[in-house]
């Protein structure tokens, strides 16, 4: 098969994978927001929003993979045990009021018993919390024996 050959320079390289960046960012996030609408305030069945659901766990996947082989955590922090703290705080906290919010709409008891609905709440933010702790230690963890293993593989090819 032939290539195609380049006919951008490195700077419009860049440029173009910035602009892609930014645009798989906002896929990433629209999936995901239309995923919540559908099975959560919509109450659409898991046929008709499975197939943006593997999309998105297709580029979760992907996401990960990519960064665990070239060692790479993000763009704005690095794998330690305040920031897996705060990303959980942040996401179990965006789920548990999302999660809160679909409970009250759609269950009349829960309308009526809203201490029952703080606890239900508050159980489901420390279960979220827990979850999305334990998978960003184990990635983190993960990552930083990548960049490890990555770099005593840099300094051994220096030595040679």
């Amino acid at each position: 098969m032939k290539k195609f050959k380049k006919v951008v320079d490195e700077r419009q390289e860049m440029e173009l994978y910035k602009i892609e960046h930014v645009c798989f960012w906002i896929v990433f996030w629209l999936l995901l927001g239309s995923i919540i609408v559908q099975s959560m305030f919509l109450d659409a069945p898991f046929t008709q929003w499975a197939f943006e659901w593997t999309i998105f766990m297709i580029c979760c996947g992907g996401i990960m993979v990519g960064c665990y082989k070239r060692g790479q955590w993000d763009f704005y922090s690095k794998p330690t045990t305040k920031n897996y703290l705060i990303y959980s705080l942040i996401g179990s906290g965006v789920f548990a009021v999302i999660y809160a919010i679909t409970m009250y709409m759609n269950n009349d008891y829960l309308k009526d018993y809203l201490l029952g609905l703080g606890a239900l709440t508050a159980f489901i933010f420390a279960l979220m919390f827990a979850l999305i702790f334990a998978a960003l230690f184990i990635s983190g963890t993960l990552v930083k024996k990548r960049q490890k293993q990555l770099e005593d593989n840099f300094n051994d090819n220096d030595h040679e």
